[in-house]
C-alpha cells in the first residue's frame, strides 16, 4: 500500500532527532521513510538569491545536492557548504551542468535575498551551479520534515539543527543522505553519478 508524502512529513517532524548546529556528532536520523517520494510534490514557493520565484519542480531533470542552512550559523553550516563543494570538486567538469547544488534557509526573518546574495559571494558558489533559497515557515517546515532535518530557535534567533546533505534524483527522490559533519564524500559523489541522466 502506498505511503502518502504528507502522513511521512507528520511522521518525520515527531520522530527524528535534534542536533545542535555546534555539534559534531553525526546523526542517526534518516529519511528512509520518505524514500521512493518525490519532493516535487511539495507545493511550496520559495525566492532566490536574485528574489526570482521557484518551486523545487523546478529543478526536476537535474540530479540536485541540498541542505538546510542559516547564513548567521558559525560552525556547522559553514562546515556544510564546504562539504557540498567538495563534492562538486569532485564531480567529472562535464558532469557539473547536470547537478544543480541548492541551499535551503531556515531563517525566514534574516535570511533575504540579500543577504543570501552576500552570503553566496563570500563563499565563491557559482550561479550557474548554486541556489540559494528562502521561503516562509510552511515551506521551511515541510522541506525539513520531509528531508528529516529538525531545528529549533533560540532566543538570540540562532538555531540549533541537524546537519545532511541530500541528494535528489532527477524526480525529486531521495536517494542518498550524507549525515553529519566533514563526512566521507564518497558515497555522495557515487550517488550523483549513478543517478545523472
Amino acid at each position: 500500500m502506498k505511503t502518502h508524502l504528507p502522513s511521512l512529513i507528520l511522521f518525520a517532524a515527531v520522530a527524528l532527532p535534534l542536533v545542535s548546529c555546534g555539534a559534531d556528532a553525526i546523526e542517526q536520523a534518516s529519511a528512509e521513510s520518505v524514500a521512493g517520494e518525490s519532493l516535487y510534490q511539495l507545493d511550496s514557493e520559495w525566492t532566490d538569491q536574485s528574489g526570482a520565484p521557484h518551486q523545487l519542480s523546478d529543478y526536476r531533470g537535474k540530479v540536485v545536492v541540498t541542505a538546510m542552512i542559516f547564513t548567521h550559523c558559525s560552525y556547522a553550516c559553514p562546515r556544510i557548504v564546504l562539504d557540498m563543494q567538495g563534492i562538486e570538486a569532485a564531480l567529472p567538469e562535464e558532469r557539473r551542468d547536470d547537478v544543480q547544488f541548492l541551499l535551503i534557509s531556515m531563517d525566514t526573518e534574516r535570511d533575504t535575498p540579500a543577504v543570501l546574495t552576500a552570503f553566496s559571494e563570500a563563499k565563491g558558489l557559482d550561479p550557474k551551479h548554486w541556489t540559494l533559497v528562502h521561503g516562509d515557515d510552511y515551506a521551511v517546515r515541510g522541506i525539513a520534515a520531509t528531508l528529516g532535518v529538525r531545528y529549533k530557535r533560540d532566543a538570540k534567533g540562532d538555531f540549533a539543527h541537524s546537519n545532511f546533505i541530500t541528494v535528489l534524483d532527477v524526480d525529486g527522490c531521495i536517494v542518498h543522505q550524507l549525515q553529519g559533519l566533514n563526512a566521507d564524500a564518497t558515497p555522495s559523489v557515487d550517488a550523483i553519478l549513478t543517478h545523472l541522466p
